[in-house]
């Protein structure tokens, strides 16, 4: 079995390479073809919780689990929030593959699948992006922002600006900037990406303008929002899958809870629209957003790509 460490595949692998193993996943998702039961997340002390996801893929035949501490405080000393391994296992003879440590895998796949919705969702030739959140999953979002798109402008915003003066210098020589008032870095811009820690809505409804696309990528469980109620309201919604939006989407239960939209309120997955099973996108006025639950299936067929590419 390999061992795979995140140098190594910090070293070797980036947000564009996994944009298509990621299709490949979410039309499995959609099809079918994958199995991601409900995840657990049990807290071990005030200061973070231990989670455990698993599941199966057919196409290849392989599972796994990732086992993970979450520790929202664990960057401010220099360690990543989601800490662990994902354990793959080939589904033929059961035989274990690779323990691949799940920092990095799980920031590139993230970002690779909002890359993969901004490339289905967004108006054509987005040009310019803000992002919210100065942390790991802001780095790797803006990275598979120069790697897939052609930005003529990138805005990033944070609640405390001096942490995100300090992301942005990651990127010299780019068109990125830091924006410190919120309303002024998402007005106008094509796209709009949240991969911040809040609990709460931090982005209103009527900071949202016609023809944006919204990445919804930080809070990943019922108990966290990033978007308020009018948001939700004016969005048409995605997600990677209807079942985990079911259960953990805050933003959506929030909103249904307050009335702020029906019980029927409409959610497509993204792998039906790849598949061409739902519409995406219809008019270039409306406000499209893409809910990223994070499934484990994602990181089964990323670990798998980069447990091979290795040899």
């Amino acid at each position: 079995m390999k061992i795979i460490t995140a140098q190594q595949v910090l070293g070797r692998f980036t947000v564009a390479d996994l944009v298509p193993v990621m299709e490949t996943a979410l039309r499995d998702v959609s099809a079918g073809e994958a199995l991601h039961p409900p995840r657990f997340a049990v807290p071990v002390s005030e200061a973070g919780r231990i989670a455990l996801m698993y599941g199966a893929l057919r196409n290849p035949p392989l599972h796994g689990a990732k086992v993970l501490s979450l520790f929202p405080d664990a960057p401010q000393h220099g360690l990543s929030s989601h800490q662990g391994y994902v354990l793959l296992f080939e589904s033929k003879l059961g035989r274990p593959v690779a323990a691949i440590e799940a920092d990095a895998l799980t920031a590139l796949r993230t970002a690779a699948a909002s890359m993969l919705a901004t490339r289905v969702l967004a108006r054509p030739g987005p040009r310019i992006f803000t992002v919210c959140g100065a942390g790991e999953q802001a780095e790797t979002h803006l990275q598979g922002i120069l790697q897939c798109f052609a930005p003529s402008e990138i805005r990033l915003w944070a609640r405390r600006p001096d942490a995100a003066r300090a992301l942005a210098a990651h990127f010299p020589d780019t068109t990125l900037r830091v924006v410190e008032d919120l309303a002024e870095a998402v007005a106008g811009a094509d796209v709009v990406t949240t991969a911040t820690s809040a609990k709460t809505a931090f982005l209103g409804g009527d900071f949202l303008s016609p023809g944006q696309h919204v990445n919804l990528v930080g809070a990943s469980l019922a108990d966290a929002r990033e978007v308020d109620d009018e948001a939700v309201a004016r969005m048409t919604m995605f997600t990677d899958s209807l079942e985990s939006s079911s259960r953990e989407s805050g933003e959506i239960l929030g909103a249904k809870a307050a009335g702020a939209v029906l019980d029927a309120y409409p959610v497509r997955e993204l792998g039906d629209v790849l598949a061409g099973r739902a519409e995406g996108r219809t008019q270039p006025t409306q406000i499209t957003a893409y809910k990223s639950h994070g499934l484990i299936v994602q990181d089964l067929a990323a670990g798998w790509h980069i447990a091979e590419a290795l040899g």
